[in-house]
């Protein structure tokens, strides 16, 4: 009897680390339904006007704003997103259900799923000043699953721009929550927003457009390499990848970007779109610092990264909240983006 105690408690403690990264599949949602009849309960009150669940939350995913998604992402129950760990499992629900609701076609390993699925490695925890970071650890220890998340607008031909952000952070260490406000969940509202905004338009792009939520940005870009790696569609594609980072903070309108001098076309559209909203987008050195767009930079594509130029103030540290995000600064992103999209995609 022991034994089985034992024996079930092991199982119980699985089940409960496995869960977040069970996506909602059709067995899933088979094994669920029977239970949640029992015993029956109104589980939404849904307003006259919305004449079925998913219109009703639909227009709640459409009355969201970038700062709605910072403010859930940055919470504590998100633990921080730490690649490979629950709390990125939990964000990586909120995030295909944010795509789900608005509409958008998943992109992921399938045409039926949004997650893009890979395995990391063991990675330790190093400070650089007083900036956590990782460090490649052993990597013939057992490996651990996360997923990038991705959703697309067809548009009338098949070549892409890549609109994308990393959605993960540094977890929680030696007791202490490092929520990653503004890096990066200040991007992945920014990248939300401009969805929700052609959603509200209707927009049809002549170009298909891909929004990429990426994971394991900390640990050295893992979610983007996994997927040029193994790419859900042809990398040839991809025409321009534009990549939002921590772009939360900082004087309002004063922002960089990282870019090669491959990326002329990507560049080109987002200053364009800067200027059009007088706000500053300058190709400014990352000294030493990269984010994603490297990884496709490196495989020739144009690719640029657009940030606050003051991005690494309270960079890596527990002072990464909410407070530190400008509402102002994130609007003015987020019209960035939009602007630059409809520059190259329409």
């Amino acid at each position: 009897m022991q034994t089985r105690r034992i024996f079930l408690k092991m199982l119980f403690g699985l089940g409960a680390f496995a869960l977040p990264w069970i996506g909602f599949d059709n067995k899933l949602k088979a094994a669920i339904e029977p239970l949640m009849k029992q015993p029956r309960v109104k589980l939404y009150v849904v307003p006259p006007e919305a004449q079925t669940i998913y219109e009703y939350f639909q227009s709640a995913s459409l009355n969201r704003t970038a700062m709605d998604d910072i403010l859930a992402l940055s919470a504590p129950e998100m633990e921080g997103r730490r690649t490979g760990q629950a709390g990125e499992g939990r964000a990586s629900q909120y995030l295909s259900r944010e795509l789900s609701m608005l509409g958008l076609k998943p992109m992921g390993d399938n045409d039926q799923s949004y997650a893009h699925a890979f395995t990391i490695h063991e990675v330790k925890e190093t400070f650089v000043g007083n900036r956590l970071t990782f460090t490649v650890g052993n990597p013939d220890h057992l490996r651990a699953p996360s997923l990038n998340i991705l959703g697309g607008l067809k548009g009338d031909t098949e070549e892409i721009i890549l609109i994308s952000a990393h959605y993960d952070h540094l977890g929680i260490f030696e007791g202490q929550l490092y929520p990653g406000a503004n890096d990066n969940a200040s991007g992945v509202g920014c990248v939300l927003d401009v969805i929700r905004r052609l959603v509200r338009e209707n927009a049809v792009p002549k170009k298909t457009l891909v929004f990429a939520f990426w994971s394991g940005e900390e640990m050295g870009f893992l979610g983007s390499k996994a997927f040029v790696r193994n790419p859900s569609f042809p990398l040839e594609r991809i025409k321009a990848v534009i990549n939002v980072d921590t772009i939360g903070n900082g004087m309002i309108g004063n922002f960089g970007l990282w870019a090669d001098n491959k990326a002329g076309i990507a560049v080109e559209a987002v200053q364009k779109a800067a200027a059009e909203v007088s706000a500053s987008a300058m190709v400014v050195s990352g000294n030493g610092h990269n984010s994603d767009q490297i990884t496709f930079a490196k495989v020739g594509i144009p690719a640029v990264t657009l940030l606050a130029r003051e991005w690494l103030e309270n960079n890596h540290t527990t002072q990464d909240t909410i407070g530190i995000v400008k509402r102002e600064q994130v609007e003015l992103a987020t019209e960035i983006v939009y602007r630059a999209i409809k520059n190259l995609a329409f």
